[in-house]
């Protein structure tokens, strides 16, 4: 007796064997990635509870760069130079989007730094939390560390 649905039959049908190895690889690729934004998100937002401001605030996209300047202990009005250099990343001169870049990274950096500092962390980890590959797990570590926030470091 087959109990395999009709339309789950005729769609496996038209589909070569070789391709469901690259399926199978695609799916859990995409699997994993939706795993590591959520415990990312999560991650953010405890950092922002230890901070003493609400946690849902880190899961809105370009807000969450004025609180995490405020948690630096800076103003909101630094996350501006973020804004203003982001459209001219669509300048057609290389050497413009070079330097914007530029300049977001080293912004990024002075931020990350202040970050740290706020949670009685060194250099090095203010480091780690800038760099892009190393920044999801230095995040993660501030999350669940014992750490406090001390807003006059």
């Amino acid at each position: 007796m087959n109990l395999t649905p009709v339309f789950a039959s005729a769609l496996a049908a038209d589909i070569p064997q070789e391709v469901f190895g690259q399926i199978f690889v695609v799916s859990f690729l995409a699997a994993a990635l939706v795993a590591a934004i959520v415990f990312s998100l999560r991650g953010l937002w405890l950092i922002f509870e230890k901070a003493g401001i609400e946690g849902w605030k880190a899961i809105i996209p370009v807000y969450h760069h004025v609180v995490l300047t405020r948690i630096a202990g800076l103003s909101a009005w630094w996350t501006l130079p973020l804004l203003l250099v982001i459209p001219l990343l669509k300048a057609s001169n290389g050497g413009a989007k070079k330097f914007c870049l530029l300049l977001l990274a080293v912004w990024w950096v002075w931020l990350c730094q202040r970050i740290a500092k706020r949670f009685s962390k060194g250099i090095g980890f203010g480091l780690g939390l800038a760099c892009p590959g190393t920044g999801f797990y230095f995040r993660t570590a501030l999350a669940f560390d014992k750490s406090t926030y001390n807003p006059q470091p």
